[in-house]
C-alpha cells in the first residue's frame, strides 16, 4: 500500500512540474522614422552648394542599418554614417546638392534602403528648389 501511494504522489509530483509556459515572442524590426520627408531649398545660387540634414529615429526595438541610397541625378550627393542605429537612437541622411545644369526649378528625389523600410523596401526622400541665374 505504501508502495501505491508513494508511485501516486511521485506522478502527482512530476505532473504538477511539467508545466508549459509558452512565451509570446514578438521580434519588431527596426522602424526608420523620418522628421521630414520634404525639403526646399531657398536662395540656390549656381556651383554654390546647398546642404541638408534628413534627421530620422529608429522607432523599433532592434538596430536600424542604412544599407544604400539611389538619387537620380549626379547634382545630388548623399552621406550617412555606415554604422547601425540603435533602437530610440537618431541618425542623419546628408544631402548636398550643386546647382550646375542652368537657372529655374529643380526637383529630385532620393530613395533611402534600410532594414527598417515599409514594404517597398525604401523611404523616399525629395528636394526642390529654385536656382537663380548668376549676376
Amino acid at each position: 500500500m505504501k508502495r501505491i501511494i508513494l508511485v501516486l504522489l511521485t506522478f502527482l509530483l512530476l505532473a504538477g512540474c511539467k508545466k508549459e509556459s509558452k512565451v509570446a515572442v514578438t521580434a519588431t524590426k527596426p522602424q526608420i522614422d523620418f522628421e521630414t520627408v520634404e525639403h526646399h531649398f531657398n536662395d540656390v545660387k549656381q556651383d554654390q552648394p546647398q546642404e541638408y540634414d534628413f534627421v530620422f529615429h529608429n522607432t523599433g526595438a532592434t538596430p536600424l542599418v542604412i544599407q544604400k541610397t539611389e538619387t537620380g541625378c549626379s547634382c545630388t550627393q548623399v552621406s550617412y554614417d555606415k554604422e547601425p542605429v540603435a533602437a530610440g537612437e537618431e541618425g542623419k541622411i546628408h544631402i548636398t546638392y550643386l546647382a550646375n545644369n542652368g537657372t529655374g526649378h529643380f526637383s529630385h528625389y532620393i530613395a533611402v534602403y534600410s532594414n527598417g523600410a515599409d514594404s517597398t523596401g525604401y523611404t523616399e526622400l525629395h528636394i526642390e528648389g529654385e536656382v537663380a541665374a548668376k549676376p
